[in-house]
């Protein structure tokens, strides 16, 4: 059963272990990222074979592998592998056999075919449980897994969409939006790679970006750079540090960049007459010399449109300064001529004339060094504080503290944007993930940093949090054209854990249709507890995940799971969690991939209410 598998795995990996050989040996960067790539691959180096009905075969793996110009080995991403994802029995492709095979280390643990031609086995095929069966089964291990050889078609047509501008992918929890973004991520890279390379990530929080941070490396594609909606403002600072998103939501209307920009033009000055510093004088310049030096700085942001600014200015000093100097130079010869008699310029020439030497006017003599004189002028503070005087030069903090009564990282984005030009560094892809979350400022800073805008953008707003300032992803991505998608099939929750979810997300999302889970499981088990009892009711579940309020200390707060899946959950007192928002609780039922326990908190009365009648409190 596994020996030709076997022998074919064998030879990838020697040719694997050939390739990176010869990289080490060339020593060059571009060597050493190939090399970074290839040692991402090396775990379960081969996870597929599809069989065609010609008898063609082929093996699908992590990367390409070739030895004397033949394929040993089909990148997942490569044309070549698509049947092995998008094949059916409806529609098998040309197949006769998919084939998944499970490496432990280099060897060959275990296969299971699908028959997909209609066929009857034959002796060679393994027929059983596939490996999305033992993905939707096995136990969560705090990290996401990739999901290259479980990826389904609905998936996989987002994936390979051809679309090279914004894919919006949306769908209920556990529909597998994370692992189709990381997917088509690295997809894109190698499909079409853009002119800079590389990938940023943008997540809710640094739990979540530690969560999913191993798949794209294991993909191939190890040029990643995750933050999230915090920190992406704060060059250098490591995810989770940056400062929290500013709690007023009115921080993340789109018109705090009007206001901004505002501000900022009001720091600028208009035509009019200026009165500079010039050496021992002053230089009158006229309103029409200043007007030619704001077109100067025209459309430029705030400081290098200053500089622009002071340096036409700072020419114009010295033409003037030239034209000074030509014309007491031209002063003296006219005295010394009324004086003498003698025409200087006219007696040199003929003497050069005489000599048989170029009789052309000789050019005024250089009295100022115009490098030296500019040199000067750039120096002079007397000079700069004129100029400061009319056209300052700002931070972003002192444009978000002037302009606005509130501040925030994307407001801070925006200021430098506004003040100092785009972000230096900006990427090939872009995935945002839980995107929901993102305000219209948010938005502003990630459109930043992707001139192409390749992108793939993933969430579901029936699970927005309160700080949200967006409802559609047009208001999110205006005014950039995008193509949706929608996934219907959900993989990690239980039908019975979703139906428990129903009338909630009837309450929220009345538009939106549940997902169609693909497991069955145990009821969700709801208890009601005196809130004394709480606690003790918690740490009777010492194997499950604890989601609470955020102002509660039993557990992991709401809004730090977004995007998160656990075993079992429980789901500590849901009024608390709703009275921050009905979505937050909507967030927390639905995390839980195997059992859900719900820990209602009874009433509680005053003790100075006035029972009735009956003697129950009213």
């Amino acid at each position: 059963m596994g020996a030709p598998d076997q022998a074919a795995v064998t030879a990838m990996y020697e040719q694997l272990d050939a390739s990176r050989a010869a990289l080490r040996a060339a020593g060059t960067p571009d060597a050493a990222r190939r090399l970074r790539d290839l040692d991402a691959a090396e775990p379960g180096l081969c996870f597929g074979r599809i069989d065609h009905q010609d008898g063609t075969t082929l093996y699908i793996g992590r990367c390409g592998v070739r030895s004397g110009g033949e394929p040993l080995l089909i990148d997942w991403r490569a044309p070549a592998a698509r049947p092995f994802y998008a094949a059916t029995a409806a529609h098998p492709m040309g197949l006769r056999r998919r084939r998944h095979l499970r490496l432990d280390g280099r060897t060959v643990r275990s296969v299971s075919d699908e028959i997909l031609d209609g066929s009857a086995p034959a002796p060679g095929d393994v027929l059983g449980d596939g490996p999305l069966t033992e993905a939707l089964t096995a136990r969560r291990t705090g990290r996401m897994r990739d999901a290259v050889t479980t990826l389904q078609a609905e998936q996989d047509a987002i994936v390979r969409s051809a679309n090279r501008g914004i894919t919006v992918v949306q769908g209920g929890p556990g529909t597998g939006k994370t692992v189709v973004a990381l997917h088509r991520a690295a997809y894109v890279l190698f499909a079409h790679p853009p002119a800079s390379r590389g990938v940023l990530v943008v997540g809710p929080d640094a739990r979540f970006l530690d969560y999913i941070s191993e798949v794209l490396p294991s993909l191939g594609e190890n040029n990643v750079h995750l933050t999230t909606r915090a920190a992406i403002a704060v060059p250098g600072v490591p995810p989770g540090s940056g400062p929290a998103p500013a709690p007023d939501p009115a921080a993340g209307r789109a018109g705090n960049a009007a206001a901004l920009a505002g501000w900022v033009r009001s720091r600028q000055p208009a035509p009019a007459p200026l009165t500079l510093p010039a050496g021992p004088d002053q230089a009158h310049l006229p309103e029409a010399v200043v007007a030619e030096a704001l077109a100067a700085a025209s459309g430029l942001p705030h400081n290098p449109g200053r500089q622009a600014f002071r340096d036409y200015l700072i020419a114009e000093l010295i033409r003037r300064r030239h034209q000074a100097t030509a014309d007491d130079l031209a002063r003296i010869d006219a005295e010394t001529a009324a004086l003498t008699g003698v025409d200087l310029d006219a007696a040199v020439a003929a003497d050069l004339a005489a000599l048989g030497l170029d009789d052309t006017p000789a050019a005024p003599p250089e009295l100022d060094d115009p490098e030296a004189l500019r040199a000067t002028l750039r120096g002079d503070p007397r000079l700069d504080a004129a100029i400061d005087a009319v056209w300052p030069r700002l931070t972003p903090a002192e444009v978000v503290a002037g302009a606005l009564p509130f501040t925030g990282p994307a407001l801070l984005d925006e200021a430098a944007a506004l003040v100092d030009g785009p972000p230096a560094e900006v990427f090939g892809h872009v995935v945002v993930d839980e995107a929901q979350e993102l305000t219209e400022m948010d938005w502003r800073a990630v459109l930043r940093r992707c001139p192409s805008r390749s992108m793939t953008v993933v969430g579901d707003f029936a699970q927005a949090g309160p700080g949200s300032t967006v409802t559609t992803w047009a208001e999110a991505l205006a005014p950039n054209r995008f193509d949706l998608h929608t996934l219907t099939i959900n993989y990690r929750t239980t039908a019975e854990i979703l139906d428990h979810s129903r009338d909630l997300l009837g309450r929220i999302a009345p538009d939106q249709t549940l997902s169609r889970s693909l497991r069955h499981g145990e009821k969700p088990t709801v208890r009601t507890v005196a809130a004394e009892d709480l606690a003790d009711a918690v740490r009777a579940e010492p194997d499950a995940t604890v989601l609470c309020a955020d102002d509660s200390p039993l557990g992991i707060p709401v809004s730090s799971c977004r995007g998160l899946e656990f075993d079992t959950v429980v789901v500590a007192d849901p009024a608390r969690i709703a009275a921050a928002g009905l979505r937050d609780l909507y967030v927390a039922l639905t995390r839980a991939t195997q059992r859900l326990v719900v820990l209602e908190v009874a009433p509680t009365y005053a003790a100075n209410q006035d029972p009735d009648r009956s003697g129950r409190p009213v």
